[in-house]
């Protein structure tokens, strides 16, 4: 140290000093951000990986380490392909991921459509706008057994104040209670998100397209729409995720009836797990199911982000193009 000269010293002093902070730095985010790394490990990362690994082995609950079985890929081969050995296998995962799809095809778009509107409506800033955006949002922070209490008053055959769903006895009376207890419970959370979207709309465009005698509509379709679309493609993803992920309605409205017509994706695993006649072995197939259906949502939701992408390069493309024409 002593055969160094001024600079030397100042210019160490300096790489300690920085050192120094960027340890401190860097300490201070771990300190925040290290018991939620713990948790997603404990919770999350560590049931993922347990669960792909039993799902190689032919095990049931309560079994020990040494009765497992080692399988290989012969429970995702039962789940894809009919076996006479194993036959509810495969007829219980493709009649709960045909449920759970219809689903999805039944409430996703409404869940997007109907809180646009709602956000357009109160975009327009009525009376009461607070009110009424806190009186949508209400359902959503109810948990889901209390919605299906409600709804199962709502729709009682003999006391409730809707007495025509037979929900019990009819498919399409089941389908149509848990599609409105649905859109009941979880419209509000995607109406927050577009109202927030369409506030940061520059409203110079309405003003100019207004000039230029553009109406309403065409203002809602070429202005409006374009602005929100990080808005609704974060809408669109996370409503299909939950959709795929439902299980409380089916379970505590219908449980799965009339004839199993309402048994989702997740009451089949479930039932494949516990029922002794789904064959031995029914927790390791459980877990491959598990494995299969979260590869399907990561599938779904990765085309959603490249079509949404290929959208966004094609409408700044014309824009382009659109400035270029007018320059000339």
């Amino acid at each position: 140290m002593s055969d160094m000269t001024f600079e030397q010293r100042i210019e160490a002093q300096k790489r300690s000093s920085k050192t120094r902070s960027v340890v401190s730095r860097y300490s201070t985010a771990l300190l925040f951000f290290g018991p939620y790394l713990f948790f997603f490990g404990l919770f999350f990362l560590y049931p993922l990986i347990r669960g792909f690994i039993d799902s190689f082995f032919f095990w049931n609950f309560g079994d020990s380490v040494s009765d497992m079985r080692f399988v290989g890929w012969q429970n995702y081969a039962n789940i894809l392909f009919a076996n006479p050995d194993f036959p509810l296998a495969h007829e219980w995962f493709t009649t709960g991921l045909g449920h759970t799809v219809l689903f999805v095809v039944l409430t996703v778009p409404f869940l997007i459509i109907i809180p646009l509107i709602i956000a357009l409506l109160l975009n327009k800033k009525p009376w009461g706008e607070g009110f009424f955006r806190a009186l949508f949002f209400l359902p959503n922070v109810l948990s889901v057994a209390t919605v299906c209490l409600i709804f199962k008053y709502v729709f009682n055959t003999s006391m409730g104040l809707i007495r025509t769903l037979p929900y019990q006895s009819e498919e399409v009376a089941a389908w149509v209670v848990l599609v409105l207890t649905t859109l009941w419970w979880t419209v509000g959370n995607n109406m927050v998100i577009l109202n927030a979207g369409l506030k940061q709309v520059d409203k110079s465009l309405y003003e100019a397209a207004a000039v230029d005698g553009c109406s309403q509509f065409k203002q809602v379709f070429y202005i409006t729409l374009p602005q929100i679309g990080n808005q609704i493609l974060i809408c669109t993803i996370t409503t299909v995720i939950a959709s795929f992920n439902v299980y409380g309605q089916s379970a505590l409205i219908t449980n799965g009836g009339p004839l199993s017509s309402t048994m989702m994706f997740i009451q089949r695993v479930l039932q494949f797990k516990n029922n002794p006649s789904a064959g031995t072995g029914g927790a390791g197939v459980a877990n491959a199911m598990c494995i299969l259906f979260s590869l399907i949502i990561i599938v779904i939701s990765v085309i959603q982000l490249v079509l949404s992408k290929d959208n966004t390069k094609t409408t700044r493309k014309r824009r382009v193009i659109k400035k270029k024409k007018e320059a000339q």
